[in-house]
């Protein structure tokens, strides 16, 4: 269950690092131009997403979670607020 825990803590931080990439570092670049908000965002963001995958991994060996379960989770990973619907379905893992 601890390995379920640690997903839910990694989502939701990897979730709000995508929204802050989206709707705060990318309107810098585009609007106003600074080019640097989205190589500090976008690589913090890249880093999470990939501690974020090998969390994951590691939970679906510990509870044998389906490929479906782990498409989803991906799926939910690259949409903006899609943390909040991740963290509902893994919290009746629990």
């Amino acid at each position: 269950m601890e390995s379920i825990r640690k997903l839910i803590k990694v989502s939701i931080i990897e979730g709000i690092s995508l929204i802050i990439l989206f709707f705060i570092a990318m309107p810098l670049k585009y609007i106003w131009g600074y080019k640097i908000a989205t190589l500090i965002f976008g690589s913090i963001h890249g880093i999470l997403w990939l501690y974020f995958l090998k969390v994951l991994y590691d939970a679906k060996k510990e509870h044998n979670f389906n490929n479906k379960l782990v498409f989803e989770l991906i799926l939910f990973s690259v949409i903006p607020f899609g943390f909040i619907a991740m963290e509902r379905k893994l919290s009746k893992l629990i």
